[in-house]
């Protein structure tokens, strides 16, 4: 499903990070450490994944603000931040899981081409070998 020549990270089969990374950013205005911003945009990806919507996304927002003493947005501004951050994360769940089911698919197609059980076993059970005393 990726295309490496796509114009943008969903069909490039790229890491949703990123654009989590840079989005609160943004939203915060804050130039903050990476390794904080990754710390927010994976627990926005986990929220996602967990089935958070994006309500709770937004109560996230709201607790981001606070540690950082932000003033605070209009609720409009922040639930339109929160639906970009939940959309994206979703997104790439999305994205993953067909991949993931699209190889599945190709994994069980391949399997109908081998041949029935009964036609292996009738392979390795029933040849014209001499049988062995085990005794």
């Amino acid at each position: 499903m990726a295309d490496s020549a796509a114009g943008n990270w969903v069909d490039r089969g790229e890491s949703p990070d990123p654009t989590l990374v840079r989005i609160p950013g943004f939203y915060l205005d804050r130039h903050l450490a990476d390794d904080v911003m990754l710390g927010y945009a994976l627990a926005i990806r986990g929220m996602t994944e967990a089935d958070a919507n994006e309500v709770q996304v937004v109560s996230y927002l709201n607790w981001l603000e606070s540690e950082h003493a932000i003033d605070q947005p209009s609720a409009r501004r922040r639930r339109e931040v929160a639906i970009s951050l939940w959309h994206v994360a979703k997104c790439a769940q999305l994205r993953d899981r067909a991949t993931r089911e699209r190889a599945l698919v190709a994994s069980r197609a391949d399997d109908e081409h081998r041949a029935p059980l009964s036609e292996w076993l009738a392979e390795r059970l029933l040849r014209d070998e001499p049988a062995t005393d085990r005794e």
